[in-house]
């Protein structure tokens, strides 16, 4: 089955998906205020764009692809839309004049800082180096550095009190400040998505996309991995991971479907940790899950176990190898 933000919700029910559901629905909103936007603004270059890069926002985080996604937020909203929405909004004045030198160091300001923040996501994500605390503190200050830098764009003079107040007259013509609060909301977004991946309840264990030359992959993490079937109903069954959670039930929609009194419908999940090179194991069941040792796993919370383990699922009955 298709990892996605609703069989998340239906299956792990944890902090860190319902965090990632409200987030992907505040994307959604934004999708319809940029709508509202491109209504009211005759179709401005900035909302069609805007609401474009909203979409593919919301398409990646409803696959849960945690790590594109982020890289996508800062790439498209802290770098391209920063610029599109400045260049077609900030710099339009009545008679070709230029912007007062305040505002204009402000813009180079905050473009420096939004190219840190891109530089930085780029290093975390493809690399050894690990930059999350230093790049959420990024992102925070960026957002922060671009609401700033918007608001004075439509309060402060230009060049002077007439020319001013006709510039937020034809900004306001198109939609500005409902597109404008749209932009913000998904610069929120990326901050708590940010916040909460690295220091939060969003699980952050694929916090890499790809290493060039096998980089970041020292235990393996083939296709190989996945369990085994070892004793019980999927007796010399292999079911392989390919980088998804694999959950385990007698169930209806369970990725591993076991018949088994003993079995609870969702009875607990499996996913593999490349940073740590354990699996890890979710048990939400009634009888539990345990080791061939007879220790259960805590109930609740994700288990750390070790490859070639075996897993009892619910009883002896039912036995699988981790590979």
């Amino acid at each position: 089955m298709i990892n996605n933000i609703f069989t998340a919700l239906a299956r792990e029910k944890t902090p860190g998906a319902i965090m990632e559901f409200v987030l992907w629905c505040a994307v959604c909103f934004v999708v319809l205020m940029s709508l509202i936007a491109l209504a009211v603004g005759n179709g401005h270059v900035v909302w069609i764009l805007m609401m474009l890069f909203s979409v593919g926002l919301a398409v990646l985080m409803a696959f849960r692809l945690k790590a594109i996604a982020m890289l996508y937020s800062v790439c498209v909203f802290y770098a391209i839309m920063f610029l599109v929405h400045y260049l077609c909004l900030g710099l339009v004045v009545g008679s070709g004049e230029s912007p007062a030198v305040v505002s204009t160091i402000l813009f180079v300001l905050t473009l420096m800082l939004s190219l840190a923040v891109v530089i930085c996501a780029f290093i975390q994500f493809f690399s050894r180096f690990r930059l999350g605390t230093v790049l959420t503190v990024l992102v925070l200050a960026d957002s922060a550095a671009i609401l700033l830098m918007q608001i004075l764009m439509y309060t402060s003079e230009f060049t002077d009190a007439y020319m001013n107040a006709e510039h937020q007259i034809w900004m306001n013509a198109r939609g500005y400040w409902i597109g404008t609060a749209g932009y913000w909301g998904i610069l929120a977004v990326t901050s708590v998505f940010y916040a909460c991946f690295f220091w939060g309840p969003i699980d952050s264990r694929k916090e890499k996309i790809i290493m060039p030359g096998g980089m970041g992959k020292p235990y393996g993490t083939g296709s190989f991995l996945g369990l085994q079937g070892t004793y019980g109903f999927c007796t010399g069954r292999m079911f392989y991971l390919q980088g998804r959670t694999l959950t385990l039930g007698s169930g209806q929609g369970v990725d591993i479907p076991i018949s088994d009194a003993y079995v609870s419908k969702v009875h607990c999940a499996v996913r593999f940790n490349t940073t740590m090179g354990f699996y890890e194991v979710w048990d939400q069941s009634a009888n539990g899950v345990f080791l061939s040792n007879g220790t259960r796993l805590q109930k609740g919370t994700y288990n750390s176990v070790r490859r070639g383990s075996i897993l009892c699922i619910g009883s002896q009955a039912q036995q699988f190898r981790l590979m």
